[in-house]
């Protein structure tokens, strides 16, 4: 076959070799999509991505108006009186809450599928500064309805506990429900006794023990609000509008405390936690096959390099083959990665694809040391390939580095060559 023919076959079969290698990408894809339906299906009778929201004062009011309308009826003037009622809630946020959050995160199992989910034990103090009539105005359309503390959750089903509120040294019993649907879709609430219509500041506290899954979060509903957290989780990512004033992350977990004025909360802010897994599995699985490509470029060009220097013909047939081989690697680093540690997958797929493609290598080549040479370079770049996945932040850098390296390498290997002598005659196909 001529030179040029052949480096069109070669070239055309890498080409082909995507569709397994997209192949294998897509399954990714599904296995991630699974396993996020494990981890939602987990949830749901454990407890979903919690936030609290407020707390604060929610005080139904209803205001009675008449319109009147005059009509001529039988050539008289009448005056007909339409009354309407509206109702309303005036919401007073508090002046200042103090949360303290103590979580203890855990896993569970669905199948070969793991959920982290948490259990948080959450106290929270603070004052609400009551105007005159609740800031509501006064007249006699306007009729007033006892109060309620509205409490925000995400999920109630998390609920695990919730201590009673003490308002001004008197015990309230939580309901459920939020109270203020309007406004909260769920959550618990605390109906007040009358509060007269004096200006008052009253100081409250209760506790609340949450079951959720993945993240937690705080939104602040207009108040000074100041958050202190710990958990046993040492990946946590800080997520939100605002970033802790200061945080310690170690082996054990991590600590973290927020401070937020009422000027800069305006209502739809959250203080959140999510509790990750860095380069999470099915990340670095799909990280690890967009490099399929470049395995499988660089092992056809070595190869051809090697016909063209050394006169030895290799088979259209053989490089599909090794192609086939290294395409398995991602095969098997997913299968084997979703039921060991991913190193040790990564181990022993990398064994598997270098030591078939090296014992393969030392028949085709017709040498055991230029075969075990090819297998050596491969498991080099298999272990370079590992370290990319290990450098989260440097990922791309990493790789960046490794592709001009490895043309540079070539270039300088190559340099001396004369290409037209080389492709002047091709040997033969074996």
């Amino acid at each position: 076959m001529k030179p040029i023919a052949k480096i069109a076959v070669i070239a055309a079969l890498a080409l082909g070799l995507l569709i397994p290698v997209l192949m294998i990408q897509s399954l990714v894809l599904e296995r991630q999509a699974r396993r996020d339906e494990a981890v939602s299906g987990i949830a749901e009778g454990w407890g979903r991505r919690q936030t609290l929201s407020g707390p604060y004062l929610a005080v139904p009011y209803q205001v009675t108006r008449v319109e009147v309308t005059r009509e001529t009826v039988d050539g008289k003037e009448r005056e007909k009186r339409t009354e309407r009622v509206e109702h309303h809630v005036k919401r007073i946020a508090a002046e200042s809450v103090d949360w303290t959050i103590d979580a203890e995160v855990g896993e569970k199992a669905r199948g070969i599928y793991k959920a982290r989910l948490y259990g948080a034990k959450a106290q929270a103090s603070g004052r609400i500064v009551l105007p005159v009539r609740f800031g509501i105005a006064d007249g006699e359309n306007i009729k007033l309805f006892a109060p309620r503390l509205v409490l925000g959750i995400a999920d109630p089903r998390g609920i695990r506990a919730a201590g009673p509120l003490s308002l001004d040294g008197a015990s309230h019993p939580f309901r459920t429900g939020s109270g203020d649907t309007q406004h909260v879709a769920s959550g618990l609430h605390v109906p007040l006794p009358a509060l007269g219509t004096a200006p008052a500041r009253l100081d409250f506290s209760f506790s609340l023990e949450l079951g959720g899954s993945e993240a937690f979060a705080v939104q602040p509903l207009g108040a000074d609000t100041a958050l202190t957290m710990r958990a046993d989780w040492p990946h946590p990512s800080f997520q939100g509008q605002f970033l802790p004033l200061r945080h310690e992350i170690g082996p054990a977990g991590f600590t973290a405390s927020w401070k937020i004025s009422r000027y800069a909360a305006q209502g739809a802010e959250q203080l959140a936690v999510s509790f990750i897994e860095p380069a999470g599995l099915y990340q670095k699985l799909e990280r690890a096959s967009k490099y399929g490509f470049l395995f499988i470029g660089l092992t056809f060009a070595a190869f051809l390099l090697f016909e063209l220097l050394r006169r030895l013909a290799i088979h259209p047939v053989q490089y599909a083959l090794v192609g086939l081989a290294l395409a398995m690697f991602f095969l098997l680093l997913t299968a084997l990665s979703e039921h060991i540690d991913f190193a040790a997958a990564y181990a022993a797929a990398t064994l598997a694809c270098v030591g078939v493609v090296s014992v393969y290598l030392v028949r085709v080549l017709k040498s055991a040391r230029i075969g075990i040479a090819f297998g050596g370079a491969l498991a080099a770049l298999y272990a370079m390939l590992y370290a990319l996945l290990k450098a989260e932040d440097y990922s791309l850098l990493g790789g960046a580095l490794l592709l001009f390296g490895l043309l540079a390498a070539v270039m300088v290997a190559t340099r001396r060559v004369d290409w037209y002598a080389l492709t002047s005659r091709a040997p033969s196909a074996s």
